[in-house]
């Protein structure tokens, strides 16, 4: 098992690696037949070299950023994203050092061809590595452990994953023993822990360790928060430090630098795209272009936020604050084209700029809204360790209808995370959301809160997410076979 392993890991960075190398000589290969022998100085053999290796570490930092080596994790669209987005950063980086080494602008066309060409290899690149990754790795042959029904439609996903997983049997911690449990796995690959007791679930891991078994976890935000304190030792006693989170007066100063810095030149850039919108608006109905809403900020401070209006001036005419639903008819003509490309947000850079938000933050939440998460999930209240912002984990890693209790968990992972570096990752992130439709999908029709999902509309599939296990092979084996 082991060589197997070994052996199909180094098969699959040799593919990286060579794909890396292919790109980065591509872009030598321009440099020194294009460019090179134009430039005030050209370089020679050992500046090539330096030059090559700039490029390769370029195109590997922005691969790596978004993800774009992750095969068997990713789906294949999301690593072509990925890869197409790398490839541009690529190609504006070594546009930027082409030109500072010709001395001039140098002419865009063999870059945007390039672009092409690379697009098209890597998108090609990833769908034989995809179906090479696959033919090595059978889908796991796995057993959901749930404790609720929150908790087994939390990982509803996970059926849908049937290339890296089979379920085969999903079972209940409170009606099953680990006797039992152990017995399935015994035949089993993998196991997803949802939602169950401690004990239950650490036990359940010890075996999984001993018998080389694969245990995947849901967390709960106490997990979270844990994860993200401090190790130290006490004499001889390793214990983790929890605590609120305190940055250090060194990455406030660099954060709000940055802040100021990248909302300055936002506002400038953005201009053009601002003004076209707000005569957008203006000429659709001929109502307001901005809209001003109570929003919270570090420590639960009320600031108003500045966003494009894009719903009809009466959109909560009954005072009752809801969030945006699929084909919310609230939602004027101009507004859906603006909420889909995200332009609606741009005006919050002056709330940045203010020192209201930061670029990089939880999302700021109403007052109402927030007071009512936290009636039913008090930990919410612990995402404003920190201030607001326009992009964070939560913006990234979620989408706008994903669960608060499941937008907490992201939040506090940046809590705990929260460096310069991490901070720089996410808004390089945030490019590659733009592009990904679903990250803006709204809340069913009948919810104001994304609250609600869970307690109004799911609780009524008790009885189906409990007969679940009865609709299971009774022998996991079996259902391999079957299969």
């Amino acid at each position: 098992m082991g060589k197997k392993y070994v052996k199909e890991q180094t098969i699959l960075y040799l593919f990286k690696f060579a794909i890396s190398l292919l790109f980065a000589g591509a872009m030598y290969w321009l440099w020194v037949r294009r460019f090179n022998s134009s430039a005030p100085t050209p370089f020679y053999r050992w500046g090539n070299y330096f030059l090559f290796v700039l490029i390769l570490l370029t195109y590997t930092t922005f691969v790596k950023v978004y993800g774009g080596f992750m095969v068997g994790t990713a789906t294949v669209i999301d690593l072509i994203f990925s890869q197409v987005i790398a490839i541009g950063f690529l190609q504006g980086v070594s546009y930027l050092i082409f030109s500072l080494l010709s001395y001039r602008l140098v002419s865009i066309w063999p870059f945007v061809l390039m672009f092409l060409a690379m697009s098209v290899f890597a998108a090609g690149w990833v769908v034989v590595i995809d179906a090479i990754y696959f033919k090595l790795h059978a889908p796991k042959k796995t057993i959901v452990v749930f404790n609720n029904v929150d908790a087994y439609l939390s990982l509803k996903g996970i059926r849908s994953m049937d290339k890296r997983f089979r379920v085969v049997r999903t079972v209940n911690s409170e009606k099953t023993s680990l006797e039992e449990l152990f017995s399935y796995l015994k035949k089993l690959d993998a196991v997803f822990l949802c939602g169950v007791p401690a004990d239950y679930r650490n036990e359940v891991v010890k075996y999984c360790i001993a018998h080389s078994k694969v245990a995947y976890i849901k967390p709960k935000i106490s997990d979270t928060i844990i994860r993200g304190g401090k190790t130290i030792q006490l004499m001889d006693v390793p214990v983790y430090r929890c605590k609120r989170s305190n940055s250090s007066l060194i990455y406030k100063v660099m954060k709000r630098g940055m802040d100021i810095v990248l909302s300055s030149v936002a506002i400038v850039i953005s201009s053009p795209v601002m003004l076209l919108t707000a005569l957008a608006i203006k000429l659709d109905d001929r109502g307001p272009v901005f809209y001003k809403q109570r929003r919270l900020t570090l420590n639960g401070r009320e600031f108003n936020i500045i966003k494009f209006r894009s719903m009809r001036c009466d959109a909560e005419k009954d005072g009752v604050a809801r969030l945006a639903g699929d084909n919310d008819d609230r939602i004027t003509r101009v507004g859906a084209i603006i909420r889909k490309c995200r332009i609606d947000e741009l005006p919050q850079i002056f709330n940045i700029f203010l020192g209201q938000m930061s670029m990089v933050g939880p999302r700021p939440e109403r007052p109402e809204i927030a007071k009512e998460y936290e009636e039913v999930m008090p930990e919410f209240a612990l995402r404003l360790q920190v201030k607001a912002g326009l992009t964070g984990y939560a913006q990234v890693y979620g989408k706008y209808n994903t669960t608060p209790y499941d937008k907490v968990q992201m939040d506090l992972i940046y809590v705990a995370r929260q460096s310069f570096m991490e901070d720089i990752r996410l808004m390089l992130m945030t490019f590659k959301i733009l592009f990904v439709p679903s990250s803006t999908e709204g809340v069913d029709a009948d919810q104001r809160t994304a609250q609600r999902r869970s307690a109004e509309k799911d609780a009524p599939q008790e009885t189906a997410a409990e007969a679940a296990p009865q609709q299971e092979a009774e022998d996991p084996q079996a259902a391999s076979d079957e299969a």
